[in-house]
């Protein structure tokens, strides 16, 4: 089986460039265009579909994101509003809660698994306690079955102080209380970087793949002590390939990038 993992379009309501500087309406054309070539089974987009969260916004995405070969599935991040998401993208009937956005895929030879970290405030990040429980039982239904989860923040921190202090505030370690409990899930798809990063959390692998829109640095600081928030990188993807009892995520950009997966800070819970 083979996964194309985006994240982090942005697209505007308007189509105008984000912040007039980043045409992320380019730059999701150019990555369907790649993500087509690569033929993937299936494609995941984890979250921060949009940049203002408008019904307008989500319309544009459903719209660009209908150029995939591919059977597309969303989850949202802290850009998107889910009711946006679902009255664009429809709703799923195993997504029941309106209080946050999850559902499962069962026709594929992978298990998939969307979740929903968002909150009302685009800089916290949580997974209520609820939503935690529902993974659990659904986990238990096919406790063998190899199985993907699509979140767009990732638990781990990253050591990008500004990002980790907008990542998931609640719930991340009841989160790998369940993942730990559950050795089935073979990864853990994320955005929200804007960067390729990977590490673990509670011994599941997690993979954020690089952003659409723009890229994030990982160090370094302006002369004023500000941090420096991007890098001069074009556009880019993750693809999974998942032969059987192996996991092998590459990175993909365009125009000849070529980027390493940056190592996240230590899971806390193998020591």
């Amino acid at each position: 089986m083979l996964i194309a993992h985006i994240a982090d379009l942005h697209v505007s309501a308007d189509g105008l460039p984000v912040h007039a500087i980043v045409d992320t309406d380019a730059a999701t054309r150019a990555v369907i265009a790649a993500v087509n070539a690569a033929r993937p089974d299936v494609v995941v987009v984890a979250g921060d579909v949009t940049h203002g969260g408008e019904d307008a916004a989500a319309r544009r995405a459903r719209d660009l994101l209908a150029g995939l070969e591919a059977p597309v599935y969303v989850c949202p991040g802290n850009h998107d509003r889910r009711d946006a998401l679902r009255a664009a993208f429809g709703r799923r009937p195993d997504d029941r809660d309106d209080a946050w956005m999850a559902y499962a895929v069962d026709d594929l030879p992978v298990r998939l698994i969307a979740m929903d970290a968002a909150t009302d405030d685009p800089m916290v990040g949580a997974l209520p306690e609820a939503q935690v429980a529902w993974l659990a039982a659904r986990l238990a239904e096919q406790p063998e079955r190899p199985t993907a989860i699509v979140l767009h923040h990732p638990p781990f921190d990253t050591g990008i102080d500004w990002l980790d202090q907008i990542g998931i505030s609640e719930g991340r370690h009841r989160l790998g209380d369940v993942l730990a409990a559950h050795r089935n899930v073979r990864a853990l798809l994320c955005g929200h970087l804007h960067r390729p990063m990977r590490g673990t959390w509670y011994g599941t692998p997690v993979i954020a793949a690089p952003s659409v829109m723009d890229r994030v640095a990982f160090v370094g600081t302006h002369a004023d002590g500000s941090p420096i928030t991007a890098i001069d990188a074009p556009p880019g993807f993750a693809l999974h390939r998942v032969p059987e009892g192996d996991w092998l995520p590459e990175t993909c950009f365009m125009n000849g990038h070529s980027e390493a997966w940056q190592a996240a800070m230590p899971d806390p819970w193998a020591e």
